[in-house]
């Protein structure tokens, strides 16, 4: 089986949502299957290769300000290795609707009629008053590439927001932390 996972960044750089894509790429990888990363990357003035830990990982030239929105560059030769791509994998799954990359990269993969899941990472609204307000028009679009998909959520808050904002039904598996503390006791 192949997988395609689309995240804003990638290992080395921190953060939960890459350090869930790294984990699962990772370990899908010591189970045999092929596994691509396409991931931003704010330092590459030009697309890059290189395999960590058994992984192919594409590093995408973004614009990132103030480490936010992933604005991916050279979008005509990302949208062409997108396709690529996504004729050789059997799933896509795509990371944050928070970032452009990821939902410019969703809106590419699905007209190639490849199966989508999508980890939303998905808290309701933006971080300052600006980010705010530009969720008012990211919703909608967000709303609309949703549509067709397998939204995989990670709390029961998070499928709440997606079903009152986006109209979709996901499904959970959730990042409880609080049962693995308990657990430990």
């Amino acid at each position: 089986m192949r997988v395609l996972f689309i995240a804003p960044s990638y290992y080395p750089h921190i953060g939960g949502v890459e350090y869930v894509v790294k984990s699962v790429a990772e370990r899908l990888a010591r189970a045999g299957y092929e596994v691509v990363v396409a991931a931003g990357e704010p330092s590459a003035d030009k697309p890059r290769e290189d395999i960590v830990e058994g992984v192919r990982v594409v590093r995408w030239p973004v614009w990132s300000p103030e480490n936010a929105y992933h604005i991916p560059r050279r979008r005509r030769e990302l949208e062409k290795l997108l396709k690529e791509l996504a004729r050789e994998v059997n799933v896509v799954h795509v990371h944050s609707v928070h970032s452009v990359l990821s939902m410019y990269s969703l809106r590419v993969v699905k007209q190639m009629g490849v199966r989508v899941v999508v980890t939303p990472y998905y808290h309701g609204t933006g971080h300052t008053v600006f980010r705010r307000l530009l969720w008012v028009f990211w919703r909608r679009y967000i709303k609309s590439l949703l549509k067709g998909c397998i939204v995989h959520t990670v709390s029961k808050l998070e499928v709440r927001l997606v079903k009152k904002d986006f109209d979709v039904n996901a499904i959970s598996i959730e990042n409880d932390v609080e049962k693995w503390v308990r657990e430990l006791r």
